[in-house]
């Protein structure tokens, strides 16, 4: 068993998709499912349930996927342990979140303050930040809502809370609050699926009772716009529709009373993970200055 068999197939667990996973180690599929195969023998089981071109990491394969990034953790502390060791200091942090509003403001103080530090920040869904943060292929994630789970770190940076946006002109508009399931049969416009947030909007509606009549799917640039222009009534979380320093064209924030609306914001982290003073900084600044 090779290292390079290992860092194959955690590519194509990652990614559930052997072209994709070949794109993104830079060859060619034939060679990534003939390792694959090889390396299925030596282990005398199947790691993945092939179904047509797609395949699906089973039992088995979900289980030596966790050994596997557990030795690819270790190797990433053992390199960043004899760097410090060299006097060698990282100064990189890989930073991933559900959206790049969760980081408005704090970011550019941090690197105010540390301006040797190298940040690389991507915005990606749940799902695949979890993925992300468990193979060590980043240091940190800021998500709503937080994750957690085994071998996860998580610091819980604040609590949030779902609202429904309306126009002013809406029948909600008198009201401070609602029950959700009083806009049961309202035309709601929501973010699209691949949002990690839509999940969020759909569990919360199943939960008071309904499934929202989705009548547009827009980024949250244009949905402020297409609530303004009447076209449905939208929820968010709070912290996208209350920001000051943003106009308010002509929109109310409606509170929900049932079913809960909070949420969390959390910062996550491998327990296992080795840190550099540079990544430590980072994590210590970001949970006391977060709020």
């Amino acid at each position: 068993m090779e290292l390079l068999q290992l860092k194959y197939f955690q590519t194509a667990a990652k990614t559930q998709n052997f072209t994709q996973a070949a794109n993104e180690l830079n060859i060619s599929q034939p060679s990534l499912s003939i390792t694959i195969s090889r390396l299925e023998e030596e282990l005398k089981i199947n790691l993945f349930d092939r179904k047509g071109r797609n395949i699906e990491l089973n039992e088995a394969g979900a289980a030596f996927l966790n050994r596997v990034n557990s030795v690819f953790c270790e190797l990433d502390n053992a390199k960043n342990e004899l760097a410090e060791i060299a006097g060698i200091q990282a100064k990189h942090i890989a930073l991933s979140t559900t959206g790049s509003q969760l980081l408005s403001g704090i970011l550019i103080d941090y690197i105010r303050l540390h301006h040797e530090a190298v940040i690389n920040q991507r915005c990606g869904i749940y799902e695949e930040i979890k993925k992300q943060l468990v193979s060590g292929e980043i240091d940190f994630c800021i998500t709503l809502p937080a994750i957690q789970g085994e071998n996860i770190e998580c610091k819980i940076l604040k609590e949030d809370e779902i609202v429904l946006i309306v126009p002013n002109t809406h029948r909600f508009a008198a009201k401070k609050s609602i029950k959700l399931y009083e806009a049961a049969d309202e035309d709601f416009i929501a973010l699209p699926p691949n949002f990690n947030f839509r999940a969020v909007i759909d569990s919360i509606c199943k939960a008071a009772g309904f499934s929202p009549k989705i009548v547009l799917e827009v980024d949250d640039i244009l949905m402020a716009e297409m609530i303004e222009h009447g076209q449905g009534i939208a929820l968010m979380p709070r912290y996208l529709a209350d920001r000051p320093h943003e106009e308010k064209r002509n929109l109310l924030m409606v509170r929900i009373e049932t079913p809960d609306p909070h949420i969390k914001i959390g910062l996550s982290w491998l327990k296992n993970k080795h840190f550099s003073t540079t990544t430590k900084q980072f994590r210590d600044y970001i949970i006391e200055n977060y709020k």
